[in-house]
């Protein structure tokens, strides 16, 4: 059985508003140590595996009206990072910690494996995790 849909082979990217491209700049290059090239001087756009991430001004959003939910709230819940081990989850956690970017869950171990979340600098709730493909 494939774990393919007919219709989509991976997610292609993912595109954020961001307020500051010097911030983005900073987490996609020196956070994340990221190769990370910009695009029309304007988006920062960075190559992870067959995925590519977005980054860009909120004047060169598609939809300016999806940019937060009803009720003021985030549009999206969190995107994620996959880690190639539990050891690297919580090397990584110390390394979000030394930045001082804001912890909202430290690393716990759970059925699936290990993770914790994080705000990146423009707010929006991260997940670095280990997927424990086994269990």
């Amino acid at each position: 059985m494939s774990n393919n849909s007919p219709w989509v082979r991976s997610i292609g990217h993912l595109a954020l508003v961001i307020d500051d491209l010097d911030k983005g700049k900073w987490f996609f290059g020196e956070v994340l140590q990221t190769p990370f090239y910009m695009y029309k001087g304007e988006q920062i756009m960075v190559e992870m595996g067959s995925s590519v991430f977005v980054a860009k001004l909120s004047k060169d959003a598609v939809d300016k009206s999806r940019q937060t939910g009803d009720m003021g709230r985030q549009v999206l819940d969190h995107y994620g990072f996959q880690a190639e081990s539990p050891e690297q989850v919580d090397h990584f956690y110390r390394r979000i910690v030394d930045f001082n970017l804001e912890i909202v869950r430290e690393p716990q171990e759970r059925s699936d494996g290990k993770a914790f979340y994080f705000r990146d600098p423009f707010g929006n709730l991260v997940e670095y995790f280990w997927y424990n493909r086994k269990n």
